[in-house]
């Protein structure tokens, strides 16, 4: 996973000051207005930040889901070694991890194809399904050792 770098509010303000400097710099500081410089720095840098924020949400759910297929699989081989009779208790868990995992591939295909216009709802709904995967595999692995 790569580190995610937050901006602080004072880099923040650093990053929308240099945007109006260079917007005021490019007609030459010739006539415009300060003010509306520095709101159209501030849409363009927020804009930029929310883009980057989104890149590393889809990113993080790319990672989540394959450690979760690996977990997956890992819990049902140790599963595949059990008595029929209590394999079938974990039946219902391991249908409904995978159930969920098929549920969040088409979420994250929308949140890439939709890019920095990804909807908050469909972000939402990708991380609730990523959070009750791990949920439901961290219960199987917890009874996986006993």
């Amino acid at each position: 996973m790569s580190s995610q770098h937050k901006v602080t509010s004072s880099q923040r303000q650093q990053m929308i000051a240099e945007a109006a400097y260079f917007k005021a710099e490019r007609r030459r500081f010739d006539g415009g207005d300060a003010v509306r410089d520095w709101c159209e720095a501030e849409a363009e840098i927020d804009a930029r930040l929310l883009q980057v924020g989104d890149g590393q949400l889809v990113e993080r759910i790319e990672e989540a889901l394959e450690s979760a297929a690996r977990r997956l699989a890992a819990v049902r081989r140790k599963v595949a070694r059990l008595s029929s009779e209590t394999r079938g208790e974990w039946a219902r868990d391991l249908d409904r991890v995978a159930a969920l995992r098929d549920a969040l591939k088409p979420k994250l295909a929308e949140l890439k194809a939709q890019g920095e216009r990804a909807g908050r709802i469909a972000r939402e709904q990708a991380e609730k399904i990523r959070d009750e995967i791990a949920e439901v595999l961290q219960r199987l692995e917890a009874k996986a050792k006993h």
